[in-house]
């Protein structure tokens, strides 16, 4: 089929140079996707204060409390995922993260002083030293 017989308007209103650049871009942007995505990860290693308080793997169902310094932080693991579920944060920033289960991936309550961070074996073949999000 060709484009300047597209029956749609995307086929009027742009040039092939038009359509080249879309394509390239849009393969750009999943390719992207696909670095920055990240690896399934295996562990969970749960902080508090900076000091590792343990590693969880993530391939079973478990709720886990730490403490954190405003109380208590519950910490879910679901199927490969995990999250905080509750705690007594103010703004409640860290449940809003979500669910994550890729290596590298982390969640926090910086006022509680609670990280957890999904690890595994592609930590090591990484490229990178950090992924902000």
């Amino acid at each position: 089929m060709r484009w300047d017989r597209f029956p749609g308007l995307l086929g009027r209103v742009t040039t092939p140079g038009d359509r080249w650049v879309m394509a390239g871009t849009a393969c750009m942007i999943l390719g992207l996707g696909v670095i920055l995505y990240g690896h399934p990860g295996s562990r969970l290693e749960l902080f508090r204060d900076n000091r590792l308080e343990m590693t969880l793997p993530l391939d079973e169902h478990r709720t886990v409390r730490i403490a954190g310094r405003l109380g208590p932080v519950t910490v879910e693991i679901v199927q490969g995922q995990a999250r905080l579920r509750e705690y007594q944060s103010p703004r409640m920033i860290g449940t809003r993260t979500g669910w994550i289960r890729n290596s590298g991936q982390v969640a926090a309550c910086l006022p509680c002083g609670v990280l957890i961070k999904v690890t595994g074996e592609a930590d090591a073949s990484s490229r990178f030293d950090a992924i902000a999000e």
